[in-house]
């Protein structure tokens, strides 16, 4: 009896350890998440969820591992060390090719610097088996700027023989969705979706996601995931640049290089954020590759700075943009 009683404590007090660990005050202010819910997908889709971790600390904060508690899904991070506002995602994904029905886990985040903590997000969702999608998402790859892209996944359903696909969601008004008629076998049902984008959409990162609506009372909405890359026709390297601490009235330089597929000439570089502050050396002939100094000119404002520089190329609407970070000291 007083083995069990032991036994019943020391279980108790783990228990309370690991609540403690899951809803630490210090981490959780760094992530606003406090469930992630996939609701219910399809067997074969892309599901992937992005959290947020911002350090809103004085201090650096380091991540040391990211992890989730079971093989039903994954986790990985970018950036792991944090400087004072930054922020970094964590992607969380479910296997919906090995796993079915429902799965339960939990993100674990674990902090090492400036102190341990441990963070732990639940995880849940239903992978459907009677609804197949292939590939696992709408993909429409890169497509250079200006062009159209089309993206394309067959959906195959098993079960009701009048299933059907009454509507096709999405908010990206550069996208226009076209649906085949149904193919009805014995037990199954398949169609084909296409998505079309136009080429009017902004270069960038693609990001977005449709929901098929179905007749089914039940389960009537699948989702997917639409990915892709509008390549511009002009590159800026480095995307970012530090100017690193700078005296105030005195001077650093950093260099830029603008890239474009065809001859082109810069109009301006310009800050709005320290208009006076930046002066950039442009040389007007027409080329593909500009190498372009970037002049700073640190002001009489101690402290850190976050601004960006945007650059404008002749004949053209596209902005470009970079960030430029640095400190100003006395």
């Amino acid at each position: 009896m007083r083995n069990l009683k032991h036994s019943i404590f020391v279980a108790v007090t783990l228990m309370i350890a690991v609540d403690g660990a899951s809803a630490d005050p210090w981490a959780q202010q760094m992530v606003a998440a406090r469930k992630i819910d996939f609701g219910v997908i399809a067997t074969g889709s892309e599901a992937k969820k992005l959290i947020e971790v911002k350090n809103v600390y004085a201090g650096v904060v380091h991540i040391s591992n990211v992890s989730t508690t079971c093989g039903c899904s994954a986790a990985t991070t970018g950036k792991q060390t944090l400087q004072p506002g930054e922020s970094t995602y964590v992607e969380v994904q479910m296997n919906t090719q090995k796993f079915s029905r429902r799965k339960d886990s939990n993100l674990i985040i674990v902090f090492d610097s400036p102190r341990f903590a441990e963070l732990r997000i639940p995880i849940s969702a239903y992978i459907r088996t009677d609804v197949v999608i292939s590939p696992g998402l709408l993909n429409f790859g890169e497509i250079e700027n200006g062009n159209e892209g089309t993206a394309v996944v067959d959906i195959a359903y098993a079960g009701r023989s009048d299933w059907n696909i009454v509507d096709i969601k999405f908010g990206n008004k550069n996208i226009k969705a076209t649906l085949s008629p149904a193919q009805r076998t014995a037990g199954q049902v398949r169609f084909r979706l296409t998505l079309t984008l136009s080429g009017n959409a902004k270069a960038g990162r693609i990001r977005d996601r449709v929901t098929i609506v179905t007749n089914d009372r039940t389960n009537p909405y699948v989702p997917l995931m639409v990915d892709g890359l509008v390549t511009s026709e002009f590159t800026i390297i480095p995307r970012a640049i530090d100017v690193g601490v700078v005296p105030a009235g005195k001077t650093a330089t950093k260099q830029i290089v603008v890239k474009g597929k065809t001859p082109f000439t810069i109009d301006s570089v310009s800050c709005e954020g320290m208009a006076d502050c930046f002066r950039a050396t442009i040389r007007k002939d027409a080329k593909k590759i500009h190498s372009v100094p970037i002049e700073f000119v640190a002001p009489n404002r101690p402290g850190k700075f976050s601004e960006q520089l945007i650059v404008k190329i002749n004949g053209r609407e596209e902005l470009l943009r970079l960030n430029v970070t640095g400190t100003i000291v006395n």
